[in-house]
């Protein structure tokens, strides 16, 4: 940069020197012209003021011995009176510029070429009157050459000062471009050191007012810029932070499945030192199943649970819909170790099992016995309390029926070998006919619209609508409503129950399908649910794919959807 300043610094002066010096020869040249002229007409009026008569023509012999000057003088007719230089021919020169010129009284200096010396000539002519009333004129004329001899004379100063200007010319632009260089290498230093997270203001030199502006506005951008930077870097910091201290592990990678982002959970579940020499996803996963199935999805956003080095892992695709993001980020996966989650869950449903298994016998022989004690005759107040432990008795029967059922749900035992079409119409029509003493004991209107039939187990399928069935019963208000609304479409065959009834708050909602999880216990005793329906609800629309939703209003109602993809 420092040659490059240089160079166009001297480039500039040096061509300013140049033309300087040639505008100051033009103007040598001129002004010599100008002084030459006007000498010749200052010799030429002195000329005329020395003739007053012919006989005055020999005082102009004076000018004979001088090489500058010629003198001649014509009468009006332009015939030669009297000529300085012998060798000149005395021929008629009315027909000459100046002669004309001074005739008409507007003599000027004329500049031509005179075949007799053989170069050019300035000439000026004025006309003078004799004491005997004679018109004449006079003419000098002198080389034109005698101006060269003006500028020659001038010239070697002037070369002398074209060299001097040059010299200084040259200091001048190496001074000039290293204060300049110095001035842009200080700011690259400067902006460099923020790139190393430091911050070095440039010096500044108030002498210099422009300068001392710019330099001071690059500091303050400069302090700005650094400490935006030094914002960043702790904010990265922070979140560096927080993403390699979560459990989970999380990984970010581009459209061209290159990692972008790993932290260090996701290194330790696929037992990585470290990711700087891991571009690609492929070098970072070596289960190729599990890539596999990442790579199928990549592009959406999915869930998946797989099976790796002993380890059950939760795995979400996230895909990026941000577009300014996208070309950087496409996706991003977090993995979850949930081995432990997984066991506490499978010991959890064992217990849940083994328990409803054991409880089982021992309740069956109860309500057997309360049935056969009330067959007898005893008296009015044991009898009481008998029909308290046979519906007790029941009560808990259905509990451990419920929990059985759940318990086989969970584990796999009831997926189905079979599929067979299932008329919900018919099914939902067949339950609400069983279940028509609680419909009347409220005076509750019932209404079913619409038709579909999905392929499934009966059996679960009659189990899912009852359960909803008892739930809008159960929790209905005296002279309630129920609608249930089965609609039919190219994709999906949609089951809708709504009642009016006493409506669960938001808070709850999504927690309902928790097994034994209940709003109101008082409630719920009192209507005899076990808290395990909508559990069961739940993962029987799991086996089919099914989606449930489930939304209510206190006061107003609830209603449950569940759509059945064909």
């Amino acid at each position: 940069m420092k040659k490059k300043l240089f160079l166009r610094f001297f480039l500039v002066t040096l061509i300013s020197t140049l033309l300087m010096f040639t505008f100051s020869i033009i103007a040598v040249n001129l002004s010599t012209k100008n002084m030459i002229k006007n000498q010749l007409i200052s010799e030429t009026e002195l000329a005329c003021s020395l003739i007053a008569s012919k006989q005055d023509f020999d005082k102009l012999s004076r000018y004979a011995s001088k090489d500058e000057f010629r003198i001649t003088v014509f009468d009006k007719d332009g015939n030669v009176l009297y000529e300085s230089d012998t060798n000149a021919p005395l021929d008629n020169h009315a027909n000459r510029e100046e002669i004309k010129n001074a005739l008409s009284d507007s003599p000027k200096t004329i500049e031509r070429y005179s075949d007799t010396f053989k170069c050019k000539m300035t000439y000026y002519a004025i006309k003078s009157t004799l004491y005997d009333g004679t018109d004449i004129i006079v003419r000098l004329a002198i080389k034109s050459s005698e101006i060269s001899s003006y500028i020659n004379v001038t010239l070697p100063l002037l070369i002398v000062v074209l060299i001097i200007s040059i010299i200084i010319s040259f200091v001048m632009s190496n001074i000039l471009s290293k204060n300049i260089s110095s001035k842009v290498t200080d700011i690259g230093k400067s902006l460099r050191s923020l790139n190393d997270g430091k911050y070095e203001p440039l010096s500044t030199d108030s002498s210099e007012p422009e300068i001392y502006s710019v330099l001071g506005e690059i500091n303050e951008l400069n302090a700005s810029i650094h400490a935006h930077i030094s914002l960043i870097m702790q904010e990265h910091k922070k979140l560096n932070t927080v993403l390699d201290n979560v459990s989970q592990g999380i990984i970010a990678i581009n459209q061209e499945k290159k990692l972008v982002f790993v932290n260090k959970s996701a290194l330790e579940i696929f037992n990585c030192a470290k990711c700087d020499d891991i571009k690609n996803l492929i070098y970072l996963i070596d289960d190729l199943e599990l890539y596999n199935e990442i790579l199928k999805h990549i592009d959406e956003s999915y869930f998946f649970e797989h099976h790796y080095n002993n380890r059950d892992l939760s795995v979400v695709i996230q895909k990026i819909t941000d577009s300014s993001l996208s070309d950087n980020i496409s996706s991003i996966l977090i993995i979850t170790d949930i081995t432990q989650e997984k066991t506490v869950s499978k010991q959890k449903s064992d217990f849940f099992a083994n328990a409803s298994h054991e409880l089982k016998t021992p309740i069956t022989v109860m309500r057997g016995l309360s049935e056969v004690l009330l067959e007898k005759d005893i008296d009015e107040g044991a009898k009481k309390q008998i029909e308290r432990i046979h519906k007790e008795s029941l009560r808990l029967s259905s509990l451990i029926s419920d929990m059985l059922k759940l318990s086989r749900l969970e584990q796999g035992e009831l997926i189905d070998t079979v599929f067979i079409p299932v008329d919900l119409r018919q099914t939902a029509e067949e339950i609400f006919s069983e279940l028509s003493e609680e419909i009347n004991k409220k005076n509750i209107s019932l209404k079913i619209e619409g038709n579909g039939i999905i392929n499934g187990d009966p059996k679960k399928v009659f189990e899912l609508i009852q359960n909803l069935a008892s739930n809008a019963i159960n929790y209905n208000k005296e002279n309630g409503s129920i609608l249930i609304s089965i609609k039919d479409d190219d994709y999906s065959v949609t089951l809708t129950v709504k009642d009016s009834g006493i409506g669960i708050e938001k808070e709850h909602l999504p927690r309902l399908c928790e097994r034994f999880y209940r709003v109101d216990k008082s409630r719920s005793k009192k209507t005899g649910g076990t808290g395990l329906g909508l559990a069961i609800v739940k993962h029987i629309c799991a086996l089919y794919n099914a989606e449930l939703k489930i939304d209510s209003d206190i006061g107003i109602g609830t209603t449950v959807e569940i759509k059945f993809n064909k």
